[in-house]
């Protein structure tokens, strides 16, 4: 999936609204100093995706790496995972960001 970058001053109040969605980096939300990507995984509107995967979903650096590229799209590394965390369910989608465009591993 061709995913969509959205400038930081046109983030709808709650965040990315359709799959594959993307926002940010943006500095503060997870701490001083810390840079933060908002999405929308490309299963997030799936009729049977699992709840979690509805939500608006971020990443943060460190521990990931974000790269803007020439054309203005992002790339994040390393993978985005499924989980919240140990013990937390899966959303069903894992994979990656290359240079806008979202793969499911």
């Amino acid at each position: 999936m061709i995913g969509r970058r959205i400038p930081v001053a046109e983030i709808p109040e709650g965040g990315p609204e359709n799959p594959g969605d993307y926002c940010g980096p943006v500095t503060g939300y997870a701490g001083p100093g810390v840079a933060t990507v908002f999405f929308l995984k490309p299963n997030a509107r799936d009729p049977d995706a699992p709840r979690r995967a509805r939500s608006v979903h971020h990443v943060n650096s460190p521990p990931h790496v974000f790269t803007e590229e020439p054309d203005g799209s992002l790339t994040i590394t390393a993978s985005i995972g499924d989980t919240a965390g140990p013990g937390s369910e899966s959303d069903g989608w894992h994979g990656y960001l290359t240079k806008g465009i979202w793969r499911k591993v």
